[in-house]
């Protein structure tokens, strides 16, 4: 009878287990989130009277999105650029519209080796605050007068379809040729 007892136990443990596993991977496969992206970015959402808070948001984003590649400092490296010339670029004539687009569509060029992959998974208030971060970091500063991103920037921009290559071309100060530029 102990043999018995203890068989069935092990088997009741053992199929316990495997449902447990099981439901571990439907959830993962599902990816099933206990949290909503929505609802987490909500709070830095702008109401109609306060200001847009995007420092804390866009400082994670960039560590999140944008670090791997461009640096912990934004210095860039092998065929990634730097980000201390993104104020010149914001500043020039189209530049707003251009690092919209960049980080929306993507960016293929011959400049750097390594296309920029599309970012548009990001949602409006995170582009705008990881955008707000560059601009004033780095060794950046935005000209005096100018208006930072808001979400309504990047909502405005959304719907166009470029490829990487016409975001190449939308770049202030003529095409990219080449490494040497």
């Amino acid at each position: 009878m102990r043999h018995f007892v203890a068989n069935v136990a092990t088997y009741t443990i053992a199929v316990l287990l495997v449902l447990g596993s099981a439901l571990f991977a439907w959830m993962r496969s599902a990816q099933l989130v206990l949290t909503n992206e929505h609802s987490a970015l909500a709070r830095y959402e702008p109401a109609p009277a306060h200001a847009f808070e995007w420092r804390e948001l866009g400082e994670h984003s960039y560590a999140r999105n944008c670090q791997n590649c461009h640096g912990r400092e934004g210095q860039g490296w092998d065929e990634y650029p730097g980000l201390t010339d993104t104020a010149r670029l914001f500043a020039a004539p189209g530049g707003r519209e251009y690092l919209v687009a960049l980080h929306l569509h993507g960016l293929t060029s011959p400049r750097w080796g390594a296309p920029m992959p599309p970012m548009g998974h990001l949602q409006d208030v995170e582009l705008a605050a990881v955008l707000n971060h560059v601009l004033t970091h780095f060794g950046n500063t935005p000209p005096a007068g100018t208006r930072l991103y808001v979400p309504e920037d990047i909502a405005a921009l959304r719907g166009q379809k470029r490829s990487p290559w016409e975001v190449n071309a939308l770049r202030p100060g003529g095409h990219a040729q080449g490494p040497e530029e």
